[in-house]
Formats: structure tokens, sequence, C-alpha cells
């Protein structure tokens, strides 16, 4: 019960914090407009865009976007001089490492929420497969924002993070990034139930072990 309470805690400073500021929640948002601006234009085709390219612009952008979040997620503490005492509090790393997680999680779906539309806007292309395409973004974005976290707690004290960081993730992250544009793809186009659940239940499965292998080597690096 401590845990979860210092979890929850945590996480609503973050909220308040981040509700202040408001900087790293509007350069998201500003990033991501400008990632689907540049492909919309990019992936032109006799003048319009190609709807063809929607779920890879869609998870890319998500990707990158998410990028710029997670090199400020642990920012509160490393300027107030508290990351270190959070870290090893009565109640261990998991509810500094979960809060963390979860304003990750917070961020990325509220740009996800307002990305979806502007995608379809610009690229002229209908919402199909609805409950299949919301699952998959899910799953994506929960394996992102734990997989980041983690990332991004080792590196914090490390020089040039900002570089290591898409270096480091990017890699790891990529069989869910491969699994979201599939599932995206195939309910696009309206492809077969078992194709979809097959590349949803890779998701599911990775986040799963993300859930179960993140806070424990984030503890063990914590601890020494």
């Amino acid at each position: 019960m401590t845990a979860l309470r210092l979890t929850w805690l945590l996480f609503r400073k973050d909220v308040k914090i981040a509700a202040r500021s408001r900087e790293v929640l509007g350069f998201m948002l500003l990033f991501a407009l400008l990632c689907v601006v540049v492909f919309a234009f990019g992936f032109l085709r006799e003048g319009a865009a190609a709807a063809d390219y929607v779920p890879g612009v869609l998870w890319v952008t998500l990707l990158f976007s998410g990028t710029v979040g997670l090199l400020r997620l642990f920012g509160p503490e490393e300027e107030g001089g508290t990351l270190e005492t959070v870290q090893r509090s009565i109640a261990g790393s998991s509810p500094l490492f979960f809060s963390k997680a979860l304003l990750q999680l917070a961020f990325s779906g509220i740009v996800t929420v307002l990305l979806v539309p502007v995608v379809a806007i610009f690229f002229d292309a209908p919402v199909r497969g609805g409950s299949t395409v919301v699952a998959a973004l899910a799953l994506g974005l929960v394996g992102q924002a734990v997989l980041g976290t983690l990332c991004a707690a080792l590196l914090v004290q490390v020089r040039l993070r900002e570089v290591l960081l898409p270096l480091v993730l990017y890699p790891l992250l990529a069989p869910v990034l491969i699994a979201g544009v599939k599932a995206t793809a195939l309910a696009q186009t309206g492809a077969g139930d078992e194709a979809v659940v097959g590349w949803l239940g890779l998701m599911l499965a990775f986040d799963v072990l993300l859930l179960v292998i993140s806070p424990w080597l984030h503890a063990r690096v914590v601890n020494g």
C-alpha cells in the first residue's frame, strides 16, 4: 500500500508541474504536428498525400514525439536534487519508475488523441478498424512508456543522453513498432482477424515482459 500511495503522490506531483509549465506536452504536440506536415508533403502522389503511408507515419511520429517527453521525464528530480533520495525511499525505486511511466503514458495518450485526426485529415485517409487501431495504439503506448522510462532512467546521469537515448531505445522498441504498424495497416485494409490478432498478441506479450523486467532492472541499477 505504501508503494501504491507513493506512486500516486509522485504521479500527481508530476501532473501538477506539467500543468503549470506545459512545456513538455507543448513540445511533443508541436513536434508531432511538424512530423505529420513534413511526411504529408514528402509522400505526395499525384498532388495528394498517399494514404498507404498512414500506419508508418502515425507510429513513427508517435515514437519521435514520445522521445521528446522522455528527455525531460526526470527533469524535476534532477533540478531539485532529489532523484537519488526518491529512488532510495523506504518503498524502493518502483514508485518513481511507475509514476514516470504513467506520466509518459499520459503525455503520449494526449498526443495520440490529437494526432490521429490530424493524420487522417492531412492524408485524406478514412479511419477503418477503429477498435483494432485503438488496441494497437494502447499496447504500443504502454510498451513505449515502460521501456522509454527504463532507458531514460538508466541514462539520466549520462552525458550526451539526448543522443544516446534514441540509439538505445529505438532498436529495443522495434518489435512493438513493427507489430503496431502491421496491425494498423491490416485494420485499414480490412484483413482477416487472425493476422491482426497475431500482431496484437505479440505486442501484448512484449508489454507483459517489459512490465516484469523493467522495474527489476531499474531497481538493480539504482541499488547498485
